[in-house]
Order: structure tokens, then sequence, then C-alpha cells
């Protein structure tokens, strides 16, 4: 099994890194650090001479970019020679411009998404980010579309050796379709990273848990998770 550093030092002394061609849910309330875990992920590919690629739904891509730089970390020299691959399908507006680096495409469009996961493929991507979409997509598909796309991407990232992380905002909802939709993406997953903010001392601290990982050692217990200038640190329990 081939494994993927996360740059996160702690956490790939514990585990090794991400298993390749793995299917991961990266989940928690807003503002606990699951969007700068997945772009620490994203660097550290970067800094191994990889090509990644990231699909921004709840943000226009030149903030991700801008995002990318408060931690010190210059996204834009990978972007001019295709290392770095942005997908946008957050809804465009005119007149807003549109960024020449990014490939765009509508999030309910089930063969475009294909024909972009291919492209992926073909660009010899080894990680893919996504960052939440799913409180619109749990809304508007019904439980065969979702689990035509779920099984698409669980397929795709294995034989395509594409390790894809999936960053959830936890949202709760008494609404039926949306839990079963959220249950059956968790159960499909290989690996389940979950975040939560608590407050200890009384102070809130970030923390974080593996909370599924098929098939390689790993700690159950929450571990203190802090947002620094340089990333994510993590405190081994």
């Amino acid at each position: 099994m081939e494994f993927q550093k996360t740059g996160i030092a702690t956490l790939d002394r514990m585990i090794g890194g991400i298993p390749r061609g793995s299917r991961n849910i990266v989940i928690g309330p807003p503002g606990t650090g699951k969007t700068v875990f997945a772009m620490h992920f994203l660097w550290e590919g970067l800094q191994a001479g990889e090509v990644v690629a990231c699909d921004v739904f709840d943000r226009p891509w030149p903030h991700m970019r801008n995002y990318f730089a408060r931690f010190g970390w210059d996204v834009a020299p990978y972007e001019a020679n295709r290392k770095l691959i942005a997908v946008q399908s957050f809804p465009h507006f005119e007149p807003f411009p549109k960024d020449a680096q990014v490939r765009y495409f509508h999030l309910d469009d089930f063969a475009a998404m294909q024909a972009i996961d291919m492209e992926l493929t073909a660009a010899g991507c080894s990680r893919f980010v996504f960052v939440d979409g799913y409180s619109h997509l749990f809304r508007t598909l019904s439980d065969a579309q979702w689990h035509e796309i779920e099984n698409w991407t669980i397929n795709w990232s294995y034989y395509s050796r594409m390790t894809n992380l999936d960053v959830v905002n936890e949202f709760p909802s008494s609404e039926e379709q949306v839990q079963r939709l959220m249950d059956y993406t968790l159960f499909t997953a290989h690996n389940i990273f979950r975040f939560r903010l608590r407050e200890h001392d009384g102070r809130c601290v970030r923390e974080m848990r593996i909370e599924k990982m098929e098939g390689v050692a790993h700690p159950l217990d929450w571990m203190r998770l802090e947002i620094t200038s340089h990333g994510i640190e993590l405190t081994a329990p």
C-alpha cells in the first residue's frame, strides 16, 4: 500500500500518511480546521512533485488562492505549470470575470463532472480536494443520483490512484433525505477524519480524530489541533 504524506508531521508519524487511491471524508462544524487540513495535504503533494487538483464549491477560486497564501503557500507557479489544477463548481455569474486558470462546470451536471475527473486522471493528478458542496447536493439529488456519484467517485479514486478528500461542513438537519445521504457517504468512505470545537480550561480548542481508516493502524483518541501561520500542527494523544 502506498501512503501520501499529509505534511502534518505528528499525523504522518502515527499513520504514515493517507493511503493512495482512497476516498476520504473530512467532516466537522465550520471553523474547526477542515479546509486548512485539506490545503496542507495538497501543498505537501506539490512539494513532492505531484499533480494535484482542488474543486471549490463554496467560494470563488481567487479567494482560495489568497487563502493558501496566508499560510506562506504560493500556488501561482504551480497553477502556471499545471501542477495545481483548479476546478470551480461554485456558481459563476456575469459580469464577474472568469479566471483563465480555472476549469468551470455546474455541480448538477454529472456527465461534466465525470469528464473533468477523467481529464485529471489523464493529467496524472494524484490528489484531489472538494471543498463543501454537500448541503446543496443532499437537498437537490435523489438517493439513486447520489449513489451513482458516490460509487463513481470511489471507483475513479481507486483505479486512477487518486486520493480524494471531500471537506464536509457538518450541518444539523431534521430532513430525512439529507441524513440518509450523509449516512451513505460516511458508510462508503474508506477513511473519516472528524473535527470539533471543545471548551477546555475556559477556552475553545480545536480537536481532530481519525474516526475510520481502513487497513491502517490508527488512534481513535481526540488530538489537539492548532492552526498556525504555517498550516496545521497536531498534538498526539
